[in-house]
C-alpha cells in the first residue's frame, strides 16, 4: 500500500509565520512525501520568506481567491494518495504524520483520520484538549453534543496495538466509525489535524469557494457522509492564537452564526435520507443557532433582523421577545450597563 503524503499549506500575507509551518511539516515528512505551498496572491514578502525552502517544497503562486480555492488547488496538484493540510500560521508536532499514516494503513476502509490539538497563546501558555474546549463553545459547539468518543464512534483500541509508539508519546486510543451525525453538532475535525484518502474521497473532497467561513467544516462533513473516520485521541498539531495577523475567521458573532446556519442547511438539512432518522436532532441544533444569532443581532441593535430570526423558530424565549419591543437606544444603553457591571466584577 502506498502511504506517501502530500502536505498542502495555503498561505496569504504571512511572510513572518509561514517558515515555522513549513519547518514543522518537513520535520514530519519522510522521503517520498511532498510539501505543496499555495501562495494565495500574497502582497508581502512571502516569496522571499519561502526562498530557503524552494528545493524542499513545490511552490505555486495564484491570484487571491480565498482559502477554499487555495486548498482545492493543492488537492488537484497533490501527487500522493494521502493528503494533509497545515495552515501557514500553525504547526505540527514531529510525529503527526507517522501516527496518522500508521492508522490509515491499519484501517484501509477509513476515508479520513483526525486528532486533537493544543493551542499556544502569545504569552506562551499552552491549552490542551482543544476539541473539548470547542465542544463547549457555542460558536462551534452545541450544549447537548455527545461527549464520549466511545459513543461518537466506537470503543477505541490502543495505538500500541497498531504500530510502535513514537518516543515520548504516551499510548492513546484510536476510534473508528461514522462521525457524520456528530459533526452537525460540533467542529471536531480541524483542518490542520486531518489526513484524507484522496482517491476514496472522490468529488466530495472539495472545499466550497463561495464562502470563507465554515468552508472546511462543510468539506469534512461531506467527507464524513461518504465514508468512515478514525479519531486518534492525542494532540498532533499546535494552533497559535491571537497573533498579530488576523485569522480568516475573525468576524462578528452574528456573521459567524449566519455561516453556521447556512452550513446546517447546505449539508444535513439538504440530506433527506439523513433527516428520516435525525430530524429532531437536526432541528434542535438549528434552533439553537437561530437563538444565538438573534441574541447577537439584539446586541448589535438590529431589532428588525432579530425579530425575523425569532419568527423563524417560533418566537424564542420570553426575555428575547420582551427585549426586542424596546427602542434600539434603550437596548444599547442596557447592554452598555451590563458590560460595565461585568468589567467591574
Amino acid at each position: 500500500m502506498d502511504s506517501s503524503v502530500s502536505v498542502i499549506i495555503p498561505t496569504y500575507n504571512r511572510a513572518g509565520l509561514v517558515a515555522r509551518a513549513i519547518k514543522s511539516a518537513l520535520a514530519a515528512t519522510v522521503p517520498g512525501d511532498e510539501v505543496i505551498v499555495i501562495d494565495d496572491g500574497s502582497t508581502d514578502d512571502t516569496p522571499e520568506a519561502l526562498r530557503p525552502f524552494y528545493d524542499k517544497i513545490r511552490y505555486f503562486h495564484t491570484a487571491n481567491s480565498g482559502p477554499g480555492s487555495a486548498r482545492n488547488m493543492g488537492i488537484q496538484l497533490a501527487r500522493h494518495p494521502l493528503v494533509a493540510f497545515l495552515d501557514s500560521d500553525d504547526e505540527w508536532l514531529p510525529d503527526k504524520l507517522y501516527v496518522q499514516r500508521a492508522v490509515m494503513c491499519k484501517f484501509p476502509h477509513v476515508l479520513f483520520c483526525f486528532t486533537d490539538l493544543l493551542a499556544q497563546r502569545p504569552d506562551g501558555e499552552i491549552v490542551h484538549n482543544i476539541l473539548d474546549v470547542w465542544r463547549h463553545d457555542e460558536r462551534v459547539g452545541y450544549g447537548d453534543a455527545q461527549r464520549s468518543w466511545d459513543d461518537i464512534l466506537r470503543p477505541g483500541i490502543p495505538f500500541s496495538l497498531i504500530a510502535r509508539l513514537p518516543e515520548g508519546r504516551a499510548d492513546f486510543a484510536v476510534h473508528t466509525g461514522d462521525i457524520y451525525p456528530t459533526l452537525m453538532e460540533a467542529y471536531y475535525v480541524w483542518t490542520c489535524s486531518i489526513m484524507v484518502r484522496k482517491e476514496f474521497a472522490g468529488a466530495s473532497f472539495r472545499f466550497p469557494e463561495d464562502q470563507n467561513i465554515c468552508e472546511d467544516w462543510e468539506c469534512f462533513a461531506r467527507l464524513a457522509k461518504v465514508g468512515p473516520a478514525a479519531y486518534l485521541n492525542c494532540e498532533t498539531a499546535v494552533q497559535h492564537v491571537h497573533h498579530h495577523d488576523r485569522r480568516l475567521t475573525d468576524v462578528t458573532d452574528s456573521v459567524q452564526a449566519t455561516a453556521r446556519i447556512q452550513l446546517l442547511h447546505r449539508v444535513w438539512g439538504a440530506d433527506e435520507s439523513f433527516l428520516i432518522n435525525y430530524s429532531y436532532r437536526y432541528q434542535s441544533v438549528l434552533k439553537a443557532q437561530h437563538f444565538r444569532r438573534a441574541r447577537y443581532l439584539i446586541k448589535e441593535g438590529r431589532l428588525s433582523d432579530a425579530k425575523e430570526e425569532l419568527r423563524t423558530v417560533g418566537g424564542g424565549p420570553w426575555s428575547y421577545r420582551l427585549l426586542i419591543t424596546l427602542p434600539a437606544p434603550v437596548i444599547r444603553s442596557l447592554i452598555g450597563v451590563r458590560r460595565q457591571l461585568m468589567d467591574r466584577g
